[in-house]
């Protein structure tokens, strides 16, 4: 029992090398070889990196589709259908995200500051129209702007995807909601589609870097539900705030 433990580890770790490693790596490939062309060759550099970020993710997911076939995938029609939508998920596992990523070639969404203090990584991600959820970005001027792109963004087709929670679940359950989400939402005049994530964290729990191979699991991604709210409307203790 210890060798099959030891060399199921050993095939954990080897996995992880090429699932990373591609992801990494594709990365590479993308602002090596890609960005360039898309940065000075279309009147919508942004909207081009989008793209290419989706097409590497849906591969990484295929990829990992292929190696991890014990996990399944099931996608809620209605979530890929979603367009000029501001989506509002829980957040379970860092595959959250990039599954979203995966799904919709026009996205953006508000990520942590420390992800843009990476290296080209952080560059890169600003140019491709992500908003850094720093005081310095969130507030002012800066938030105006950012707020003005989101919206164009969203009237261009695109989506954004937020996760209210601001961190992931640690046991699966519901945080509470920062309620900047619904601000944005007001701000661009649309409504709301809740989606509700099940699954990644089983196959790649938080505070690890190894995937679940050995447990069957099924990944998926439903629409819970829609909002429409009426921003006009006003109720007995005055305008909505």
């Amino acid at each position: 029992m210890v060798f099959i433990r030891f060399f199921q580890l050993i095939g954990d770790f080897c996995l992880m090398l090429i699932v990373w490693g591609y992801f990494l790596f594709g990365f590479l490939f993308i602002m090596l070889f890609l960005f360039i062309p898309c940065y000075l060759f279309t009147k919508n550099s942004a909207g081009a990196i989008q793209k290419l970020f989706y097409l590497h993710m849906k591969f990484f997911f295929n990829l990992t589709g292929r190696l991890i076939p014990r996990t399944t995938y099931k996608i809620d029609p209605e979530v890929r259908a979603l367009r000029s939508s501001v989506i509002v998920s829980n957040h379970l596992s860092y595959l959250d995200p990039i599954l979203l990523v995966s799904l919709f070639p026009r996205q953006t969404t508000i990520i942590k500051k420390t992800f843009f203090r990476v290296p080209v990584f952080g560059w890169f991600m600003k140019k491709a129209g992500y908003v850094s959820s720093s005081p310095s970005e969130m507030t002012g001027a800066a938030m105006i702007n950012n707020l003005e792109s989101i919206k164009a963004h969203l009237a261009a087709g695109g989506n954004l995807f937020l996760f209210p929670e601001g961190t992931r679940s640690r046991d699966g359950r519901l945080g509470p909601f920062n309620k900047g989400v619904f601000s944005i939402a007001r701000y661009c005049n649309t409504g709301l589609n809740l989606v509700y994530i099940q699954g990644t964290n089983k196959l790649f729990p938080p505070g690890s870097f190894f995937f679940r191979t050995r447990e069957k699991n099924t990944i998926s991604m439903e629409l819970i539900a829609t909002l429409t709210p009426d921003y006009s409307a006003t109720h007995r203790y005055g305008s909505l705030s």
